[in-house]
């Protein structure tokens, strides 16, 4: 049995304001309770999201397209701190990158059902297969421009690789997936958000000198 439901055939005949908003923070609230995509019903969603169930199916065709709307959601959560911790900042060094790779962890941890979700079931749906290639391709991105800003200021890795940038988003995806549970808390998420910024920034960044 596929795990995408299928688009009834009842339109409403107008949006529902607010009504995707309340759809998507309910599916990250049935989530968290322990339900699984495969088995929250669009029923469960519109209840829990306190509309009509036919206004789930004027705004998606099936749970994958709200899992791709969850995620691009996030996916704007995390383009906004890089604009504001990185890109504002210009020239930047490992202080603003730490501070960005902070709340990098803090947006995932705070989406964790929606983002586990989508990674657990991407391995079986092609819709969210998809959804999850991008939200990937879109973190490889990011890292690519971080490392062509700093090539710009002269301060990139002399010997970083091609094909650097997507190992690094990967090293990001697993060790979140694997290094923290539901109950994290802040210092632990700083920990490893201070881990990942060793890691990438040591293979990004030109090695700083060494004092005289």
């Amino acid at each position: 049995m596929s795990s995408i439901t299928r688009r009834s055939r009842v339109q409403p005949s107008s949006p529902t304001p607010g009504a995707v908003d309340r759809l998507v923070e309910a599916f990250e609230r049935l989530l968290s309770r322990g339900e699984s995509f495969t088995t929250i019903s669009v029923d469960q969603l519109a209840r829990e999201a306190g509309v009509a169930r036919a206004t789930f199916y004027l705004h998606f065709r099936n749970k994958g397209q709200l899992v791709n709307h969850a995620m691009q959601a996030v996916q704007q959560e995390l383009k906004a701190a890089a604009r504001s911790r990185l890109k504002k900042a210009g020239s930047y060094g490992r202080a603003e990158f730490q501070a960005f790779m902070r709340e990098v962890v803090e947006i995932l941890f705070q989406h964790r059902h929606a983002v586990w979700a989508m990674n657990e079931v991407s391995a079986y749906d092609p819709e969210v297969q998809a959804v999850f290639a991008d939200f990937m391709a879109r973190r490889t991105a990011e890292i690519q421009r971080t490392l062509d800003g700093l090539a710009r200021q002269g301060a990139a890795h002399p010997a970083a690789p091609a094909g650097l940038a997507p190992m690094l988003a990967w090293t990001i995806e697993r060790s979140f997936g694997k290094m923290l549970h539901g109950q994290s808390t802040p210092p632990e998420r700083a920990a490893l958000a201070d881990m990942l910024t060793h890691t990438i920034w040591s293979a990004l960044a030109a090695p700083a000198p060494a004092k005289a």
